[in-house]
């Protein structure tokens, strides 16, 4: 199955549930609609849980204009349940700067870049610890508590799994449990508090890692939703 516009194409693998787009030349807001109409073609044909590989080697830039149908795009896979995405692209290629910025000033679920199609396949066939799509969602704070004792920090990333944060305050140490606070807005623009068991699961520098405990699917499905719905493309 394949694009109108030759510089974009797309397919469908039914066995491996997974997508794979082409993504070549200079990119228009008129080449990002069509594309958009044959994703969503595609991911009619898979299942919930289904993995996305683009191919962005080709690729050489992207006009301003496409950015909020390509934010679009992203925000589909979201709401349609798809699990990783990866990008195929050359380090040094703008279109990778241009991704790399674009996620720096916008909400949304961070891609996994890979520069080989090889690179792509094997890391989507391998058993994976991460449950769910990673969103970053810009300037929020993020709360943690450790018996009696309350923290805030800066979210850098969160999944249904885990996320990270960077604190100004002492860091707890690996293994240390505590309770993680967010609020999230939903589908209804309503806030909602999630606290949330988990553990540490490592340090770096002004920060450190979580891993949530295993939550129940009504949980992990609202805090999935909620996720979503922050990283939505016309926010």
């Amino acid at each position: 199955m394949a694009a109108s516009s030759s510089k974009m194409k797309v397919r469908v693998d039914m066995r491996k549930n997974r997508l794979y787009c082409t993504v070549a030349g200079k990119i228009t807001k008129a080449d990002m609609e069509k594309f958009y109409t044959e994703v969503r073609f595609g991911v009619a044909d898979l299942q919930p849980g289904f993995d996305v590989i683009t191919d962005l080697t080709a690729c050489q830039i992207g006009h301003l204009a496409a950015i909020p149908t390509f934010r679009k795009v992203m925000h589909y896979l979201a709401t349609k349940g798809v699990r990783d995405v990866v990008r195929v692209v050359n380090p040094k290629n703008v279109i990778f700067k241009q991704a790399t910025n674009l996620a720096a000033r916008f909400q949304g679920y961070i891609p996994i870049y890979v520069e080989d199609l090889t690179a792509a396949e094997e890391m989507l066939d391998s058993p994976r610890g991460r449950k769910g799509l990673r969103f970053n969602l810009l300037n929020s704070d993020i709360f943690f508590g450790i018996e009696d004792l309350s923290s805030v920090g800066k979210l850098i990333d969160i999944s249904i799994s885990g996320c990270a944060l960077t604190t100004e305050d002492e860091r707890p140490a690996v293994g240390q449990k505590l309770l993680v606070k967010i609020s999230l807005s939903d589908q209804k623009a309503a806030s909602k508090m999630f606290e949330l068991a988990a553990v540490v699961a490592r340090l770096f520098d002004n920060g450190f890692a979580v891993t949530f405990d295993e939550m129940e699917a009504s949980v992990r499905e609202e805090v999935q939703q909620c996720l979503i719905q922050e990283a939505r493309w016309d926010n």
